[in-house]
């Protein structure tokens, strides 16, 4: 019988005996300035995200939650000359998802409507999308799930038409691209999540917005510093949103080696991909044309007896699991949400969908591993 190896999902011990030289350097430089709050280190991250994403302007925030509500927050401000929306004003989203992307929707004053998904993406469906627009529609908030964009050039196409914002949900897509562009770069806003489990992530909570308005990137700026302008002089109702300068210090040591790690996760989903496709009850992920997929969560289909592979591969050490297992129109918490239409394809995909571990510093021995044992399962 093979040894059990332990695999976690991701390994942030890995990534630190990698970087620990250049984020020491970086965390040592802060120690000794005592400049703790939006110190020189977030002004460098925030010009360098702008200059890779290719976008005007980036501007950290306390976590990827707040990125969402600070932006909603800025566009309501500026397009409605209104501090919050009205629960009237309906914001278009995907119901599978994690909790933040309608969260930060119900805070802003809007109400969720929530549509079904591509089954084979996993992104929310284009005509579903259409269907749902009415007169109270203001915006829409596609979500780059586990990694893969959204079809985003037919988004901005049906946003345009019916003068709606479209603000990305990035939080899963650092470095990913549709037709050349970075995600985040497409709507209105981008929001990053700097969570650590996250393909470019910190040492605690972290996020940052992105945008090409420099209406909006004011707003945002004077909403994360208790909507201020200047000291003790508040214009909106803001709050304490500001990205730690600890946490700007550890990106700014990942950020230079975000491509390289995708790459490398790439390489590891190249591997799942050339064997598990050969396996009947497995549908690995599906990636459009002219689509680059960073694949910060790795999640196939499977057919038949899911859950039994998913309690086996457990037993076996390797921490796959189930991203996300309860979509929201089933949360108590968006019990007002609006629904528009079936979830057909949601609860097809919740059935069958599971996570493997994938992170750049998985050896191949233990991709060998994690492929053995789908295997061994299914004979």
């Amino acid at each position: 019988m093979a040894k059990r190896v332990n695999i976690p999902i991701v390994d942030l011990k890995r990534e630190y005996t990698f970087l620990k030289k250049e984020i020491e350097k970086n965390l040592k430089s802060l120690f000794n300035s005592q400049r703790w709050i939006l110190d020189s280190s977030v002004g460098k991250l925030e010009e360098r995200i702008a200059r890779y994403l290719g976008v005007n302007y980036a501007i950290g925030v306390a976590s990827g939650t707040d990125a969402l509500l600070l932006s909603l927050r800025a566009i309501c401000i500026s397009k409605k000359n209104k501090d919050f929306f009205d629960k009237k004003d309906e914001i278009i989203t995907t119901p599978l998802t994690f909790i933040a992307t309608a969260e930060a929707i119900v805070r802003s004053g809007a109400t969720p409507v929530l549509v079904d998904i591509d089954p084979y993406t996993f992104n929310i469906d284009l005509f579903k999308i259409k269907k749902a627009i009415n007169k109270n529609t203001v915006g829409i908030i596609p979500v780059h799930l586990y990694g893969l964009p959204c079809y985003m050039d037919e988004i901005l196409k049906i946003a345009s038409k019916y003068n709606l914002f479209v603000i990305e949900d990035c939080a899963q897509s650092f470095g990913a691209e549709y037709k050349g562009k970075k995600a985040g770069a497409f709507g209105d806003c981008g929001c990053f999540s700097f969570f650590p489990s996250k393909n470019l992530g910190g040492y605690g909570d972290g996020g940052l917005i992105s945008t090409n308005s420099k209406d909006i990137a004011h707003i945002v700026k004077s909403l994360r510093e208790h909507g201020q302008n200047r000291r003790y002089e508040a214009e909106y109702v803001g709050y304490t949103s500001r990205l730690d300068s600890i946490q700007a210090a550890v990106i700014l040591a990942k950020l230079k080696h975000i491509d390289g790690f995708n790459r490398k996760r790439a390489r590891v989903a190249k591997k799942y991909n050339k064997e598990l496709i050969k396996i009947k009850n497995i549908e690995v992920p599906f990636v459009p044309k002219n689509t680059k997929h960073v694949y910060h969560l790795y999640t196939i289909k499977v057919a038949k007896r899911r859950d039994a592979l998913l309690k086996y591969l457990n037993y076996k050490g390797i921490n796959a699991r189930i991203y996300y297992p309860v979509p929201l129109y089933k949360m108590a918490a968006f019990k007002e949400a609006k629904i528009r239409g079936s979830f057909e394809n949601v609860k097809a995909v919740l059935s069958k969908i599971l996570t493997l571990p994938i992170h750049p510093f998985l050896k191949d021995r233990e991709i060998s591993y994690v492929i053995d044992s789908v295997k061994s399962f299914f004979k």
